[in-house]
């Protein structure tokens, strides 16, 4: 039976508006499946504020104490950049831009009985202007 791991996105934008404080500036809905063969879709909502939006990724059970300790960007965003930096996938828009792009990525985690496991993910992202 295959295991699912739930991930989370962590806020690192604040608000810079009142009209843009209703929406947050950095959001990714919850997903599941990364662990499966064919990985799994997050999506990311993010808005260009020239700052990075970051996904935590974590193994089984998933919970703050069980981090991901190393990954890979396996595909680079058309308006951005993506980078890993344990236990975080980081998406920073280029500079102006407003439209979708997307990026791949694998991370690895403990799973139950202390097995590694591999986490793969794209992300579909949606970039909105301020």
């Amino acid at each position: 039976m295959p295991r699912y791991v739930f991930l989370s996105a962590l806020v690192l934008l604040s608000p810079i508006s009142s009209a843009f404080a209703k929406e947050p500036a950095c959001r990714v809905e919850p997903f599941r499946g990364a662990t499966l063969p064919q990985g799994t879709v997050a999506r990311m909502y993010v808005m260009n504020l020239g700052k990075p939006c970051l996904i935590a990724n974590h193994g089984v059970p998933e919970e703050r104490s069980n981090p991901a300790d190393s990954g890979r960007i396996t595909k680079q965003p058309a308006h951005g950049k993506a980078a890993f930096v344990a236990p975080h996938a980081k998406y920073t828009p280029e500079q102006g831009y407003v439209g979708e792009d997307e990026f791949t990525y694998e991370a690895y985690a403990r799973g139950k009985g202390e097995q590694q496991v591999r986490l793969r993910v794209q992300v579909k992202v949606k970039v909105a202007g301020p």
